[in-house]
């Protein structure tokens, strides 16, 4: 070992360390009530599909790969004693610690062992990487595979970036886009013969197909049910299928939602702009880039291009770009420091980069040291409720109270608020029924109010109900919010919603302080910190 990259040593393992203490603690962040609803539905496969079985056996339209299903599955069998929720978050944290790894790999490679372990140190306290750590999806282990993959061709190890594109995709098939930058290497050698070229480039996607179909064998062996759920998702992404959990992103921004969401608590503000310049830079200096360089950009650009166009604007959209854009924003630095004739030191400009970065990436991790607000809220119904009597949850949000091994939700009478079905006489009589007749009427999180009043044209009735029911009745909040001290760093989906606010947002977050954000996509609260309202009758 060279004695620049021995010097190196001791700030790597304090740099992974960090990144494993702030990814493996807090596996029952949310009590063991599998909050997260992919992470749920994806464990209830795993569990109920034998080792290189069809997942569409358990659940028809799987949308996803096979792969993540299988490594479940073996993990699931390798701990028999274990509660496998636990364990599936554990190995997606060792994933997370991977992903910060996978980035200093690409630093190496693109720029020098300095720009490595600031490009790690970027994205080890990162607040969505962070968050997606504590989840057992799919997201993590395709991002790794791809950027796995990314770091193969950019090395030239055609074969090897082959195989691992191949089980990328067999993760997610939005992936397949991993294959363009690894075919596109081979083209951008310096190289003139086309016909070897054109043979090599047929060769290293018969090895991804090959990969690919090895753990994803029920792809061709029953295609039309192992394609149809990834299709059914894919039309949902472009905006072609209508489902309530998408309503979100009615109005949202092509491209431009996607960055600014990864501006407020995807990477933070600065590493996002910077981000963005570095790969600009990159880009117009096309014809002067290396090979490593140019496949690093082709799959930075193409895939940004593909996906956060989309209708559907999921964060989790973009994690695969995550440990390739801190390297872009290590590089934008360093060509701001030359525009400015070095006249700006290293370390403050790494430091601008870092520091917001890191405060919004504790406020995250402070939130798993709290318990969760659907359990402290289930706790309260329990205590206070009694048997018999009527609670109204919303359709397509998690039902309160959630079961606890000393209380059972059955003891209430639950009624289910049809709320993302059109503005009918049925539905708005339901909801009036509901005003007048229950006891609590539960908001377990924004999903509902935040993505209808987006629509205040189709929703008109509903978005009445909801102000006429915050108004009328006695509100009890249940949140935790991510913070910084005494100072609580959220968004306010009620006043972004237009609806009464009673407290402030301090005191609904049960801080002295409070820092409002604009607004965040829901999928950054409402598994591990949603904001929970119980209105009760007066």
């Amino acid at each position: 070992m060279a004695p620049q990259s021995r010097c190196y040593r001791l700030p790597w393992i304090a740099l992974l360390l960090l990144a494993a203490a702030l990814r493996l603690p807090f596996p029952a962040w949310d009590g063991g009530i599998a909050a997260h609803p992919d992470e749920r539905f994806l464990l209830g496969v795993a569990e109920s599909t034998p080792l290189w079985g069809d997942p569409n056996v358990a659940a028809p339209d799987f949308p996803y790969g096979s792969l993540p299903v299988y490594l479940a599955r073996l993990l699931i069998n390798a701990t028999p004693d274990a509660d496998p929720l636990y364990v599936l978050r554990l190995f997606s944290g060792l994933l997370g610690v991977l992903l910060v790894a996978l980035a200093g790999a690409l630093g190496r490679v693109l720029l020098d062992e300095q720009g490595a372990l600031w490009a790690a140190a970027l994205l080890a306290v990162a607040p969505f990487p962070i968050q997606q750590a504590h989840f057992f999806t799919v997201d993590p282990l395709g991002t790794a595979l791809a950027t796995g993959a990314i770091l193969a061709a950019m090395r030239r190890r055609t074969r090897w970036a082959a195989l691992v594109a191949g089980f990328a995709v067999a993760c997610k098939i939005s992936l397949i886009w991993v294959l363009l930058p690894v075919v596109g290497g081979i083209f951008f050698a310096d190289r003139y013969a086309v016909a070897p070229l054109l043979r090599q480039a047929a060769k290293t996607l018969l090895l991804a197909f090959l990969a690919f179909a090895l753990v994803s064998p029920w792809a061709l062996l029953r295609p039309v049910t192992a394609w149809r759920g990834p299709l059914i998702q894919a039309g949902m992404a472009a905006g072609r299928f209508d489902f309530p959990y998408t309503r979100q992103y009615a109005g949202t921004w092509p491209y431009l939602y996607p960055l600014a969401q990864m501006a407020l608590w995807g990477l933070g503000p600065l590493v996002t702009v910077v981000g963005c310049w570095g790969l600009a830079v990159v880009s117009v200096r096309w014809r002067r880039l290396t090979l490593r360089h140019r496949v690093a950009a082709c799959w930075t650009g193409c895939y940004f291009l593909a996906t956060a166009g989309l209708y559907v604007k999921y964060p989790r959209y973009l994690l695969p770009l995550y440990p390739i854009w801190v390297v872009w924003a290590i590089y934008g630095v360093r060509q701001i420091r030359y525009s400015l004739a070095a006249q700006l030191p290293a370390i403050i400009g790494y430091g601008l980069l870092l520091l917001p970065t890191l405060a919004l990436g504790w406020a995250q991790f402070s939130v798993y040291q709290q318990p969760h607000p659907w359990e402290v809220a289930s706790r309260w119904l329990y205590v206070n409720l009694l048997p018999g009597e009527a609670v109204a949850v919303e359709e397509w949000d998690h039902p309160l109270p959630v079961p606890l091994p000393e209380y059972d939700p059955a003891r209430y009478a639950q009624r289910f608020l049809p709320l993302f079905a059109e503005d009918a006489p049925e539905k708005m009589s339901a909801l009036r029924a509901a005003a007048e007749e229950d006891v609590v009427i539960v908001l377990a999180s924004r999903r509902g109010y935040g993505a209808l009043t987006r629509q205040p044209e189709r929703y008109a009735g509903t978005v009445r109900w909801y102000q006429s029911v915050l108004a009328e009745r006695e509100v009890r909040t249940f949140t935790r919010c991510p913070r910084l001290g005494p100072v609580a760093l959220t968004d306010d989906p009620l006043a972004e919603a237009g609806l009464p606010v009673t407290r402030s947002l301090a005191e609904r977050c049960d801080t002295p302080y409070a820092l409002r954000l604009p607004r965040l996509d829901e999928s950054f609260r409402v598994y591990d910190a949603p904001v929970v309202f119980l209105l009760l009758r007066r």
